[in-house]
């Protein structure tokens, strides 16, 4: 059975990839800013804590066979959007990326899937549902 590490646990889509993992058999810990709200709280293990912080980083990355980083600075359209907080939204989720890459890295970990947050892509792409850009 492996260990694995769902980093955004809380968030809808690491909740249905917590589910997933747990039905194909293997044991998982989740990790995020907040529960999961979307009823998805089925990890074996919960951490609750911010994944900037190298302590919580260590502690959810150690003993894991692979980990899933979907964990990003979201805070919302009305945050993201906005355009005041672009250096802030960056070095949130860069220092996230490079707190778990590098723990990774360090701890043996052969496998990790990156997925990309939504937030990567401008506004004009996000807002036109027939953009194949998003």
């Amino acid at each position: 059975m492996k260990k694995i590490l769902v980093c955004g646990a809380g968030g809808f889509i690491g909740g249905h990839l917590v589910n997933r993992l747990k039905a194909d058999g293997h044991w998982v810990r989740g990790v995020d800013l907040k529960e999961n709200e979307f009823g998805n709280a089925n990890a074996d293990e919960f951490i609750l804590g911010d994944l900037r912080d190298p302590v919580v980083a260590k502690n959810a990355v150690k003993g894991m066979d692979e980990v899933y980083q979907l964990a990003a600075d979201m805070g919302g359209a009305g945050y993201i959007f906005t355009g005041d907080h672009d250096a802030d939204v960056m070095h949130n989720s860069a220092q996230i990326n490079l707190n778990v890459l590098h723990l990774a890295k360090d701890g043996g970990i052969g496998r990790i899937f990156y997925s990309s947050s939504a937030c990567i892509y401008p506004e004009h792409n996000q807002l036109d549902p027939d953009n194949p850009n998003c």
